[in-house]
């Protein structure tokens, strides 16, 4: 059961990565591709973490990883916020 959440977690960060993508094409907005990193970051974390057998989560390579995801996110808040405007 653990293994089938991880594949529905990784599979949800994707297609979320992807339609950020999608929103960034089109308004050309850098807090989309932010976000678009981030959640691709997530997937690929869930899924190494469920292909390597679903063991320690607190093992440092998935928390790395983890607080990397955050960091984009607030990164992405903090160039919009901060930041010049986006192109028109």
């Amino acid at each position: 059961m653990q293994m089938f959440m991880l594949g529905m977690i990784s599979m949800g960060s994707a297609v979320v990565a992807l339609l950020f993508l999608r929103f960034w094409r089109i308004s050309h907005e850098r807090l989309f591709l932010w976000f678009a990193a981030a959640f691709l970051l997530e997937a690929m974390n869930r899924a190494v973490f469920a292909w390597q057998g679903a063991g320690d989560e607190a093992a440092l390579p998935y928390l790395l990883a983890r607080i990397l995801f955050f960091l984009l996110i607030i990164g992405g808040v903090a160039d919009k916020n901060l930041g010049k405007p986006a192109p028109r």
